[in-house]
C-alpha cells in the first residue's frame, strides 16, 4: 500500500474515528473492524496506536464496548496483542491515561 496515503494526519485521524465508530457497537462491524485494524496496525503511527489503546481499554473498563460475550473478548484481544507490541513508555501512557479511572485494568 501507498506509504505516502498512511502518512497523511488525516488518514491516522480516520482510522482512528473509524475504530471510535466501531467501538461499543452489536453487529458485524466489530469483527471487521478488529481484523482491519489488526491487518493494517503496521502503517498506524505511535500516536493512532496509543489512542486506539486508551480508547479500547477505557470502554472496556465501562462497560460500554459492545456484547459482553461476543464483541468484548475481541476488542480485549486486541488491545493486549496492540500492547505487548508497544515500548515500555508507550505501555505506561497508556496506563497513565487510564488512571482516572476506579474500574479495574482490563488487560
Amino acid at each position: 500500500m501507498n506509504d505516502s496515503f498512511w502518512n497523511e494526519l488525516d488518514t491516522q485521524l480516520m482510522v482512528m474515528a473509524a475504530h471510535r465508530y466501531c467501538l461499543g457497537r452489536q453487529s458485524y462491524i466489530v469483527g471487521a473492524a478488529i481484523d482491519w485494524l489488526r491487518k493494517y496496525k503496521e502503517y498506524f503511527d505511535r500516536n493512532t496506536v496509543r489512542v486506539i489503546l486508551r480508547d479500547t481499554i477505557e470502554a472496556l473498563q465501562d462497560n460500554q464496548a459492545g456484547s459482553e460475550y461476543i464483541d468484548v473478548p475481541g476488542w480485549k484481544k486486541l488491545a493486549k496483542e496492540f500492547y505487548d507490541a508497544i515500548p515500555a513508555e508507550d505501555q505506561e501512557w497508556v496506563r497513565n491515561s487510564v488512571a482516572h479511572k476506579r474500574e479495574k485494568w482490563p488487560l
